[in-house]
């Protein structure tokens, strides 16, 4: 039989033994980690999109690490170096960052409501528009950050440094900042209602006329701003009569 019509014959003959393939779509490919690198050597790599929920990555190298959009829901980033590192739009609910270096880190737009940023020094860091509701950032450097629409309701902040950080149209609604340092923090359009001020000092922050303090309060030994006045909190109060 001539070549020209056994060809013909071999194709139909594979797409009839084969109709899923032929048929099939092509998969994204998502690469991942999900094990144990505790101390790795992770610099500069790019691991945007990797899938990295309940990896321990515990004082690892992330220096300037490319981890736009990870998955890394859980995950233990406990001590590590990540100065530098690029988490735009990332998702790192309850992901853990006590005690971890993130100086310059870009952390734009990212989801981290619940993570841990116990002792973390995030200095410099761009965190514009992150969603971090219920964070726990208690005594973290958070000094010259940008902070812009940034959402950290309900988070624990006490303790935490804000100096020099842009915090414009911030929403810090019900948060603990008992102990905060604000110093040079512009708080232009910032959301303050209801949060705890005990032992703060907000003397040095910028343009808090412009923001909204409705329900805050402050202790007796809260440095406030000239024309900033809140009252005390109920339980000072108490405190103070019950001393008396």
């Amino acid at each position: 039989m001539p070549f020209r019509l056994i060809l013909p014959a071999v194709i139909a003959l594979l797409g009839a033994s084969f109709p899923a393939v032929a048929q099939s779509k092509p998969v994204a490919w998502q690469p991942g980690y999900v094990g144990s690198c505790g101390g790795c050597n992770l610099a500069g790599r790019n691991m945007s999109g990797w899938t990295l929920s309940g990896a321990n990555y515990r004082e690892a190298n992330l220096e300037f690490a490319f981890m736009r959009g990870i998955q890394a829901t859980s995950t233990n980033f406990e001590g590590a170096n990540a100065a530098g590192v690029d988490l735009r739009t990332a998702l790192l609910t309850a992901a853990h960052f006590s005690d971890a270096i993130l100086t310059n880190a870009r952390l734009m737009g990212v989801q981290a409501s619940g993570a841990e940023f116990r002792k973390s020094i995030l200095r410099g860091a761009n965190m514009q528009g992150a969603l971090m509701v219920g964070a726990n950032f208690s005594d973290a450097d958070l000094g010259e950050t940008q902070l812009d629409e940034a959402d950290l309701s309900g988070a624990n902040l006490s303790g935490a440094k804000f100096d020099k950080a842009v915090m414009k149209a911030t929403v810090l609604n019900g948060a603990n900042m008992t102990g905060v340092v604000m110093t040079g923090a512009d708080v232009a359009g910032a959301s303050f209602r209801d949060v705890r001020f005990i032992g703060a000092d907000l003397s040095g922050m910028t343009h808090h006329d412009l923001a909204n303090f409705e329900g805050a309060c402050s202790s007796i030994d809260t440095l406030m701003p000239p024309g900033l006045l809140l009252p005390l909190c109920g339980d000072v109060i108490m405190a103070s009569a019950t001393a008396q």
